[in-house]
């Protein structure tokens, strides 16, 4: 590839999120571990505790073939040794939404990070919390409201899409909405009204509509399906929220990501 076209390559790269587990997780130059010289259970209890790590690698010079791990996920009353195995490692390099998928699906907490067979990282649960999670995060519900916006403009008139807004009982919010909008308008900078919404009320628009008959949904289906994602959109939003959590682990955000993903599929 001559420099041109990879130059011209990279302007083609939109709506580009490129997380990985690397990025998310933590190299092993950073990390805590344990040698294995030092490696008793009452020394690797006494720092996981402290540093509250339920994952606690043992070094043996360059090499990383053992860890100590909690028996319950923040509890460091009981922990064990044992073998890193093929199951235990995915690469370092693997796209933020595989290293969640996997959590989910696998019932895992954390995963070894591996380049060319040789353990360089560390990702878990906790890491999900980080800020690039959540700008991979709002990127996919950024383009959920797009498309779900461009549907809604090819079915629902602009005078409708007004009436039905400022006919709601959420006034104040909407208050805000329509401030900005006719600010614009006077401006000349106004876009399309529907892009002035929130996810929220792009969804109430389609179950008012009726419109989630021709996206292949039921209307419980697609209030179950989409309804939830509010709260996601929340999350994402507020820096110091935490994503997964006791009450929300890493199996619910994946439910969530798959029905972002499933309704991006449908709106093509």
């Amino acid at each position: 590839m001559t420099i041109t076209l990879y130059e011209d390559a990279q302007f083609m790269r939109e709506g580009v999120v490129d997380i990985n587990a690397a990025v998310v997780g933590i190299s092993k130059v950073r990390w805590t571990c344990i040698t294995e010289r030092e490696a008793t259970n009452e020394q690797a209890a006494a720092i996981m505790r402290q540093q509250r790590f339920d994952i606690l690698p043992i070094v043996n010079d360059a090499e990383i073939k053992k860890y100590y791990r909690t028996h319950k996920w923040n509890d460091y009353s009981s922990i064990s040794q044992d073998t890193i195995t093929y199951r235990d490692v995915i690469p370092y390099h693997t796209h933020i939404h595989d290293v969640i998928k996997a959590l989910a699906i696998e019932s895992r907490n954390f995963f070894f990070l591996h380049n060319e067979r040789r353990i360089v990282g560390l990702v878990s649960v906790a890491n999900l919390n980080c800020r690039q999670v959540k700008v991979y995060l709002f990127s996919l519900l950024s383009e959920l409201e797009v498309r779900l916006g461009n549907f809604i403009s090819s079915h629902v008139s602009e005078d409708v899409l007004l009436k039905m807004t400022f006919e709601t009982k959420e006034k104040e919010k909407h208050e805000e909405v329509m401030k900005r909008y006719q600010q614009d308008k006077k401006t000349g900078s106004d876009a399309s009204f529907v892009e002035y919404l929130y996810l929220s009320d792009l969804i109430n628009i389609i179950i008012k509509q009726k419109l989630y008959d021709q996206l292949g949904y039921s209307r419980t289906r697609f209030e179950n399906r989409l309804g939830s994602l509010n709260e996601l959109r929340h999350a994402v939003a507020h820096p110091a929220r935490s994503i997964v959590t006791d009450k929300h682990p890493v199996e619910k955000l994946w439910e969530r990501i798959d029905r972002v993903e499933e309704a991006l599929f449908i709106l093509g």
